[in-house]
């Protein structure tokens, strides 16, 4: 691990400027209570991002942007169901609308780079949360590739905010995230928050909002987010571990 940290004390948008800088190549894991991903980053760009639970499907986009009729995606689905995992991996949804010549590379990485900016903006509005920075030392090979550069990405959603856009999904902000959800919370009262309650760390549960290694028992960070990756039916590390190995966009295969 290279680097982590509490979104509330250090914003996304302050810890992607600085790895882009750093012309950084690795992958953030950023998670909050409604919300898990990864940006992926080659030479201080962003390559893709994952977000399962709140991302719109590659598929769903082509269609609302008219590149793609329902049944062409319908169609490309139903042969997806008969292949085998491998199969899917080697060739994700996009490279297989392009191979039937249902869209075209320019118009994937169109849709993409449109997809790429909506979550950039629905990042920049986290406040809750931690982010853990590390450098594989395999990165995942995107077939349809993204460059986005950081400091316009950023700008765009800051603008859309200046705006008054809302995201999507509103996300769960809480005055002090050691607190929240707390199992022990019937038991605690004003005295023991004054003497054990620390900024990012409740000496008494023993839990802390980011990993320190000045306390052996504190938990790690990720426990204390209890997000709806049960609902949607994805585990966090084989996410993770499949978008390694794979070698494909999340978003791609996010249709799978």
């Amino acid at each position: 691990m290279l680097l982590q940290g509490s979104i509330r004390r250090f914003d996304l948008a302050a810890v992607l400027q600085f790895l882009a800088q750093c012309e950084a190549t690795g992958v953030l894991e950023v998670r909050d209570f409604d919300e898990f991903g990864f940006i992926y980053l080659f030479g201080g760009h962003v390559e893709a991002i994952s977000l399962p639970i709140t991302d719109e499907k590659l598929g769903s986009r082509l269609v609302k942007a008219g590149a793609l009729t329902e049944q062409q995606l319908a169609e490309t689905l139903m042969e997806e169901a008969t292949m085998t995992r491998e199969e899917k991996k080697a060739m994700p949804l996009g490279q297989r609308l392009i191979d039937k010549g249902y869209t075209d590379e320019r118009t994937i990485q169109d849709i993409m780079a449109r997809q790429l900016m909506d979550q950039v903006f629905a990042l920049a509005q986290w406040q809750n949360g931690v982010f853990l920075y590390d450098e594989p030392e395999r990165m995942p090979e995107f077939k349809v590739s993204i460059q986005g550069n950081v400091q316009q990405l950023l700008l765009d959603a800051y603008r859309r905010i200046d705006e008054g856009e809302v995201a999507r999904v509103q996300k769960t902000v809480v005055e002090n995230e050691v607190c929240f959800a707390c199992p022990l919370e019937a038991e605690c009262d004003d005295d023991i928050k004054a003497k054990y309650l620390k900024k990012d760390v409740c000496l008494w549960r023993k839990m802390g909002a980011v990993i320190n290694d000045d306390y052996e028992r504190v938990q790690d960070a990720r426990r204390l987010y209890r997000s709806r990756e049960t609902e949607a039916g994805t585990d966090l590390e084989s996410q993770h571990v499949e978008a390694k190995s794979s070698g494909l966009d999340a978003s791609l295969d996010a249709e799978a």
